[in-house]
């Protein structure tokens, strides 16, 4: 007989199962009330929101949490949603407004809005067959489509967090892969050989390639950065030859992370050179399309992405230019078979029978174990406004990134780094007849300034090491008025700066 752990029997606690989201009539009504109420705050957010941000800071907002004790007696709803208003709806930034164009935060389309609802609610754990029936043959069905609109016949993969995550899949298949194929050796096993593996990537690829080396023991060191040409695109004469000098090295080149659309110029690596290169030296070819990935979308624009077809792996973004809600995401690979390299079973979860028997369990593939539904967001939008109405929104962003790039180029008092590309412009306010002045000091107060008040947020970033402002646009109902008023914002931040001794230089 088990013992318990003490014999005194413990006293009974009231329970409200009225907080319980359940069949039961009370908790129906009380979820119809209180999703009302929390309805009322969003359209509120909406309705009373100007411009994209209130320009608070950290040391203003602290004082309102530090008051709170999350141990107190609980609160009415009401007063509890009122307190959020001020803690958070203030204040948060509205990606929704068109004088937002900061970083790379979409608005989101309704169908999305619903699927979060829905699947929020019916709390779906998409690891597992017995944890979510249909909706594993949702995120699947999705996954065949995305990897129709690459062009692989037969690819598979999986919804992810993000494009992190996506590319940490791609260099741990990478590894793997080539250590299981070319070497004979069984990380899963016996952990990372002692072989020098190198992945290869542009200057301005995106960060996580060399944090996921980090991650999976190879060492930041592993990924060697390949110059850009004048338009931001991997130098594929340069890739050759790094590739050459590593096998001279005695190292061994195992992928080529091929860009399309880089963080701050949007700019998209030779896939079609790429490919045939990694080819060439039999190397995993991963085209990380986490910014470009809206050009699936498109009709006028897709054939950019040419040669992504040659790809072992791709990462895309759904959050980002397909306009769905944080997060929604995919890795999509190839060969459906690479996957193995990173199933586990579980006796209590996944057995390896359930796989022979037909049941489809999507942690079979992932890095993760529970899993959100993200992949209905996705589905409700294609099914309920299509792809057609989704591509002519990406395809509006890019039109009025061509045309921000003309305002900028034909003002006085801005100088454009980049043509465009997809949806992200670097320039900086520079005047040609104001001498001895320090433009990087200034432009970044300039875009702190434009913070502080909120009336629009712009991104900053660096070109060879000197400080500058970035737009990326990506809400298609952005006008042409708009993007007038966030210059002049800008320029007129920058004129009574510019006034100011401190940015003088010394002759």
């Amino acid at each position: 007989m088990f013992q318990t752990i003490t014999d005194k029997p413990a006293k009974e606690k009231q329970i409200d199962l009225s907080f319980l989201f359940s069949q039961h009539a009370e908790s129906r009504l009380k979820y119809i009330q209180d999703i009302g109420k929390a309805t009322d705050k969003v359209l509120g957010f909406l309705e009373e929101r100007t411009k994209p941000f209130s320009g608070i800071q950290p040391d203003d907002l602290q004082p309102s949490f530090d008051k709170i004790d999350l141990n107190d007696e609980p609160l009415p709803l009401e007063e509890v949603l009122d307190e959020l208003k001020h803690l958070y709806l203030d204040h948060a930034v509205a990606f929704h407004l068109p004088k937002y164009i900061a970083h790379l935060n979409c608005p989101t389309v309704i169908p999305s809005l619903v699927g979060e609802q829905i699947l929020s609610a019916v709390n779906s754990s998409l690891d597992t067959w017995d944890q979510s029936a249909g909706g594993t043959l949702i995120e699947q069905k999705l996954i065949q489509w995305t990897a129709d609109q690459i062009g692989f016949e037969n690819g598979d993969g999986v919804f992810t967090s993000g494009g992190t995550q996506s590319n940490l899949m791609a260099a741990l298949l990478m590894r793997d892969s080539f250590s299981y194929e070319q070497l004979g050796f069984d990380i899963n096993k016996n952990g990372v050989p002692k072989e020098k593996l190198k992945i290869f990537s542009s200057e301005h690829s995106h960060f996580s390639t060399k944090k996921s080396a980090a991650i999976l023991g190879l060492g930041q060191d592993a990924v060697i950065s390949i110059p850009t040409d004048e338009d931001f695109k991997m130098r594929t004469d340069l890739l050759e030859s790094a590739i050459l000098q590593c096998i001279s090295q005695g190292d061994f080149p195992i992928g080529v992370v091929a860009t399309a659309g880089t963080t701050d110029y949007g700019s998209i690596d030779p896939i079609h050179l790429i490919g045939d290169i990694a080819a060439r030296y039999q190397m995993w070819l991963h085209v990380d399309a986490a910014v470009g990935g809206g050009l699936l979308l498109s009709d006028e624009y897709k054939y950019l992405l040419d040669g992504i077809e040659k790809a072992d792996s791709v990462t895309i973004d759904y959050h980002k230019t397909f306009f769905q809600t944080v997060s929604c995401s995919a890795f999509v690979v190839k060969n459906p078979n690479v996957l193995s390299l990173i199933s586990h079973h579980a006796d209590y979860l996944n057995p390896k029978d359930q796989k022979a028997n037909g049941y489809p369990n999507q942690v079979d593939k992932s890095l993760q174990t529970t899993k959100r539904f993200d992949a209905l967001k996705l589905w409700l939008t294609l099914r309920n406004m299509g792809k057609s109405q989704l591509g002519a929104y990406y395809d509006k962003t890019i039109s009025l990134t061509k045309m921000a790039a003309e305002m900028i180029e034909a003002h006085s008092s801005f100088v454009l780094v980049n043509p465009p590309k997809l949806n992200c412009l670097v320039f900086r306010f520079e005047k040609s007849q104001h001498e001895n002045i320090d433009w990087n000091t200034l432009n970044k107060d300039i875009r702190k300034a434009l913070f502080y008040n909120g009336e629009a947020l712009v991104a900053a970033t660096k070109y060879k090491g000197n400080n500058y402002l970035k737009f990326t646009i990506l809400n298609p109902s952005m006008t042409s008025a708009d993007l007038k008023e966030i210059l002049g914002l800008l320029e007129g931040l920058g004129l009574e700066l510019i006034k100011k001794l401190e940015y003088k230089l010394e002759n």
